[in-house]
């Protein structure tokens, strides 16, 4: 028989040994790289009723026209392009609002809404946007909300206003409308501000801090930018060409700009190029290879109209792939800068693997500040569409074969303190 104190010496020997294995694994975990948990607020089912999101054509094919989420002030606004609404939801889900075209959807059970009737006309004084507003929307497509619920809908003009644009080879057919907190329409802006000339291609919407409203657009050689005041007069329009990149004249070096993304605070815009560089002659680079692909951010100030600095953004590791017996290793694509934050922090969401993107937050000087994995079932989904809050915190409209679901990241509480 073993003697009692042997036996209390084995069991703290045991303890010991666990709890060095715990601290063991507890500093692990914190040299890992953590998951970022999505969470779904709600799920719209697939359809044509009032609270339902239609993505598919008559012949069963997926539909083309855009669908987007926007979010504001806990609000949810999700444009549907094929049904021609923007539906408003709590975060819980319950519709609160909608703007319909009544051509393409079945009368909605939301009550309507009089817009001859002022918010002080409303019964006891209340003010309240619960209800539904017809609208002939021909083709809507970016959307985005001022602090005042101010809603602007990029739309379609009729053909009979369509403007040519013989500099360059596009017809203009895009305004954005906007509408009050109860769906009033309050004319649309093209180019010039109020009532101007139509947009080409519109890239994004985008509402500042001080709710001015920076239109990007799109032409077959070049950028066009329009940045307007809150009650519509343009304060700023910068046209960028290839020729006019800050890296355009560099020896070696191939630009390529792939997103522009306006600045919270200042006239300010954030220029994502990704460009192929010939490092043969560059002492300073090493033996990078020929075909390296660096993507830098470059800002663009509109006051001064010119480029103040930039950040490199990092690189992806190559990822290993085999074929048989050979293994050969793939580059990965640059990381999408899918934000700025209004602390000017950068938001990036590269590919890591199948369903897991690497989120990787940069602070204004281009350091890592924090890095996280994000799980979104791609393999799953049939569109998604994915933004960033002036906060910080990423959210997205998700669609699989039945559901369309509404669901955020809380990536705004990664550097809280900061």
């Amino acid at each position: 028989m073993r003697h009692p104190l042997s036996v209390r010496a084995a069991v703290s020997a045991a303890r010991v040994l666990i709890a060095l294995a715990v601290v063991f694994l507890a500093g692990c975990q914190k040299k890992g790289i953590e998951e970022l948990l999505g969470t779904e607020l709600f799920s719209l089912s697939l359809g044509k009723l009032e609270n339902q999101i239609d993505l598919f054509q008559q012949s069963g094919a997926p539909a083309e026209k855009r669908n987007r989420v926007f979010m504001r002030d806990g609000w949810f606004y999700v444009a549907n392009g094929n049904s021609g609404k923007i539906m408003v939801f709590s975060s819980y889900g319950d519709l609160i609002f909608l703007l319909y075209n009544p051509q393409t959807n079945p009368t909605p059970a939301l009550q309507a809404l009089d817009p001859a009737v002022s918010d002080t006309e409303s019964s006891a004084g209340v003010v309240s946007t619960r209800g539904s507003v017809a609208y002939p929307f021909s083709d809507i497509g970016e959307i985005a909300v001022a602090s005042d619920k101010t809603l602007y809908v990029e739309d379609a003009v009729t053909d009979a206003k369509i403007v040519k644009d013989p500099a360059h080879g596009v017809l203009l057919s895009r305004v954005v409308l906007r509408f009050d907190r109860k769906g009033r329409p309050r004319g649309y802006l093209g180019q010039e501000g109020i009532g101007g000339t139509p947009f080409p291609y519109i890239m994004s919407l985008t509402v500042t801090a001080r709710d001015q409203l920076v239109v990007v657009t799109r032409l077959p050689e070049s950028w066009e930018v329009f940045w307007y005041s809150q009650d519509g007069k343009l304060l700023y329009q910068v046209e960028i060409d290839s020729a006019h990149l800050p890296v355009a004249a560099a020896k070696g070096v191939t630009p390529s700009l792939v997103k522009i993304i306006p600045d919270q605070r200042s006239p300010l815009l954030y220029l994502v190029i990704y460009s192929s560089h010939d490092f043969s002659e560059d002492p300073g680079r090493g033996a990078a290879p020929a075909d390296e692909v660096i993507s830098r951010v470059y800002k663009l100030n509109l006051v001064t109209r010119q480029y103040d600095s930039f950040v490199e953004l990092p690189q992806n590791p190559a990822r290993k792939e085999t074929v048989g017996l050979k293994t050969t290793e793939v580059p990965a694509p640059p990381s999408d800068l899918i934000g700025v934050s209004s602390g000017g922090y950068y938001y990036l969401l590269g590919f890591a693997d199948s369903n897991l993107y690497n989120l990787q937050i940069l602070d204004p000087a281009g350091r890592a500040r924090e890095r996280r994995y994000v799980v979104i079932e791609d393999s799953e989904l049939s569109f998604r569409d994915v933004h960033l809050s002036p906060t910080g915190l990423i959210y997205g409209l998700l669609v699989d074969q039945s559901k369309a679901h509404v669901t955020w990241w809380r990536s705004d509480l990664l550097l809280k303190g900061e």
